[in-house]
């Protein structure tokens, strides 16, 4: 870590969905995520179905229940009526909508991210639809975790940007069901140039680690995203 850097929070409200900001839940934001929760449970269950012993007819009433689902909250209000996720930032949130540490986001685990000084820290615990080899995590979920972790970590720059570059090093297997922890942070902040670093271990062994170059899109990191949607 270059000597005397020290995190800064990015002067413009805005742009807190891409620095670590991680606000209380509203209690309808609380609703969302009970929702995610059981999607990420129903997720499970599907993976683990029993095909054979189903049968074709005996998914009849499953299918009909979830379709019945679907239609209702299809039915609901959506923040693409406000101009997308830009347009509440309740909803644009990393926290929120991140495919990894996205607590509505029923694809994310979720990861569970918080800072410690200038050190950002994480825990996940990652069920069978994540597995790649026998009882461990796919190595590409491994892999782009990191892109999320050091994404949130070098945001404390203060001038939060796009993947450059992530190189990931695999040391053992990420295991199953059991709690991974995580740490990242800055290595050096030069111009438009963050390079970030980040580690996970499963107790105290190393699982991997990784390094990242992000770079600020001139203009900001506003700039190279749309603010409303098509």
């Amino acid at each position: 870590m270059s000597a005397g850097w020290e995190p800064t929070i990015p002067p413009v409200d805005e742009i807190r969905s891409w620095h670590p900001e991680d606000r209380p839940a509203s209690p309808a934001q609380q609703r969302k995520q009970a929702l995610a929760d059981t999607l990420r449970a129903l997720i499970a269950d599907v993976l683990m179905l029993d095909a054979a012993a189903i049968g074709v007819e005996g998914f009849a009433e499953a299918e009909e229940l979830l379709g019945k689902a679907r239609a209702h909250v299809a039915g609901l209000p959506e923040i693409r009526d406000k101009g997308g996720l830009f347009g509440n930032p309740e909803d644009f949130s990393m926290f929120v909508r991140s495919p990894f540490s996205g607590r509505c986001n029923a694809l994310a685990t979720p990861m569970t991210m918080a800072f410690e000084g200038k050190t950002t820290k994480a825990h996940a615990t990652y069920g069978e639809a994540y597995e790649g080899p026998r009882g461990s995590v796919h190595g590409g979920h491994v892999i782009a975790a990191f892109d999320d972790l050091l994404g949130v970590a070098q945001a404390a720059s203060g001038s939060p940007g796009l993947t450059g570059t992530l190189s990931v090093r695999l040391v053992a297997r990420t295991p199953l069901h059991e709690r991974i922890d995580y740490e990242a942070g800055v290595e050096s902040h030069s111009g438009r140039k963050v390079v970030a670093w980040g580690r996970s271990y499963h107790g105290e062994t190393l699982l991997a680690e990784a390094s990242a170059v992000f770079i600020t899109p001139r203009g900001g990191i506003l700039a190279a995203h749309p603010t409303t949607s098509d």
